[in-house]
């Protein structure tokens, strides 16, 4: 039983990371391909112009647009190339430690506070949205933390030099 629900967990795992990496490239897509609809929403726009027009100069605003469509579009990579990894680990050498999907995961729940300014700043559904990716990344890291059986993996013992005169000259 144990061991199946362990199965099942990681698979639920891997099921909520893809569910991410889609939900961060489809928006890195609608971003890139309508870079100025982020700043034409309300609330949204209004920090993103705030933040561009302190670092940049205001002609560089849809430059600003591609990098954050390009940053969405490496945050849903990263999730995916963690999934391909796994599964060509686990059916090549029979078994995965998930090291990458923990960072992807907490890569993308970065991306979602960093993400979440305008919710902070304005409130309502753009917090909302944030705050379900937010729990999407922490219960996809349980489910595969428990479906590991561990947080970490027991490192191998340190090795031992013989004691001294063990080896004897003719």
């Amino acid at each position: 039983m144990s061991r199946a629900l362990r199965y099942l967990s990681r698979l639920a795992a891997y099921c909520v990371a893809l569910l991410l990496a889609v939900v961060w490239v489809v928006n890195a897509l609608d971003t890139l391909f309508r870079p100025l609809f982020d700043i034409g929403r309300a609330q949204v726009g209004d920090t993103i112009i705030a933040v561009a027009g302190r670092v940049l100069a205001p002609d560089h605003l849809l430059q600003l647009a591609h990098l954050l469509g390009g940053l969405k579009f490496m945050v849903g990579a990263l999730l995916l190339t963690a999934l391909v990894g796994a599964v060509i680990e686990k059916v090549r050498f029979g078994s995965c430690d998930d090291a990458l999907l923990d960072v992807a995961l907490f890569v993308a729940a970065l991306a979602s506070v960093a993400g979440a300014l305008p919710g902070l700043a304005y409130g309502g559904t753009l917090l909302q949205g944030s705050i379900g990716e937010l729990i999407l990344c922490v219960a996809a890291s349980a489910l595969a933390i428990y479906g590991r059986g561990y947080l970490i993996k027991e490192e191998l013992p340190r090795p031992v030099r013989p004691p001294f005169g063990y080896v004897r000259s003719w």
